[in-house]
């Protein structure tokens, strides 16, 4: 199981438009719509970030990191032997590849990124 990288973040937001200009100006990163109520800014070198829109900041609606792994099924299944649980099973990015969401013993959420 390799887990060499960080593959994805995921930011959550009130404003899309506000974070994406404050993201730009600071670091010049250009996000683009990646389905409704989210802004994606890829990379191209393996990375990419998302702006989520919430209704409000609160548990459970934190930054989220996706550690690249070969497979979300065996991921998973170690995940729940070592004490955690399944918070989202593996499910589909259109055109780049699967996800999954679990949380550690102590409650943090971890994002799982499988590519194609």
């Amino acid at each position: 199981m390799a887990s060499d990288l960080i593959a994805h973040a995921e930011i959550p937001t009130t404003d899309l438009e506000k974070s994406k200009e404050f993201l730009f100006k600071l670091f010049g990163w250009e996000f683009k719509s990646f389905g409704k109520g989210y802004l994606l800014f890829n990379t191209h070198k393996g990375f990419t970030l998302g702006l989520k829109k919430v209704e409000k900041i609160s548990t459970g609606e934190t930054t989220i990191f996706h550690i690249k792994v070969n497979s979300i099924e065996e991921s998973l299944k170690k995940s729940k032997e070592l004490g955690g649980e399944i918070y989202r099973e593996k499910t589909i990015i259109p055109a780049m590849g699967f996800y999954a969401l679990i949380k550690d013993p102590v409650g943090n959420t971890l994002g799982l990124y499988q590519t194609n």
